[in-house]
């Protein structure tokens, strides 16, 4: 069963956010690097390093990170550098206000995109997986050893956590793996309801705790 936090923030993108990737994958980015399907691995990772943090008994606010992750692309008119960082945060911002949210949450929230905050564990989430899902380039066999594993934080003596632990860390690398070797064989022209289903109830079976 999907964790209900992740269960609600899956719904939240399908029926308010998607449409956005949507849009970047019929204009510049047509194999979804920063589109639909992106989102939706991040998303995904997330759990995983939430649940690994709540089993150590590390607190941290994983609906800001789900927010910061569904948004942090949004803004997007090309791939490559992101130039368009603070208009993705406003974006964001935006959102969280027209939802009833009050300023500090919303803007706590939106500006981790901005990566600013080095030591915030929920800003440490976005930029892990980023770096996770990095692994979209180099998803055939032959190339996974191009992935620069000493950028990741998780687990290691980067974590603003403290937390150390080299086995989770190649898990969660495999796990990134997997999810983009599976994406691979989905079609870009997926209906974004069975895109979620397809790779949440794939993630299901290969999560790694």
């Amino acid at each position: 069963m999907i964790p209900p936090q992740l269960n609600n923030a899956l719904a939240i993108f399908k029926e308010d956010i998607a449409p956005i990737y949507r849009k970047h994958e019929e204009t510049f980015d047509l194999e979804s690097h920063h589109g639909r399907f992106h989102i939706i691995r991040c998303l995904l990772l997330a759990d995983s390093l939430y649940r690994y943090y709540e089993s150590n008994s590390i607190s941290l606010y994983i609906e800001k990170s789900f927010y910061a992750i569904m948004y942090h692309d949004a803004m997007r008119e090309d791939n490559g550098i992101d130039e368009w960082e603070l208009d993705s945060t406003y974006c964001c911002y935006k959102y969280l206000r027209s939802k009833g949210y009050e300023h500090h949450f919303s803007s706590t929230t939106s500006n981790i995109i901005l990566k600013a905050n080095e030591a915030n564990l929920e800003e440490q989430i976005l930029y892990d997986v980023d770096v996770l899902d990095y692994n979209r380039f180099f998803y055939i066999p032959e190339e996974r050893h191009l992935f620069k594993d000493y950028k990741l934080k998780f687990a290691g003596p980067n974590d603003v956590s403290a937390c150390s632990d080299l086995e989770a860390r190649n898990k969660m690398i495999q796990l990134a793996q997997d999810l983009v070797e599976f994406s691979e064989t989905l079609s870009i022209e997926t209906e974004t309801n069975q895109l979620i289903k397809t790779l949440s109830e794939y993630y299901l079976k290969i999560k790694p705790w």
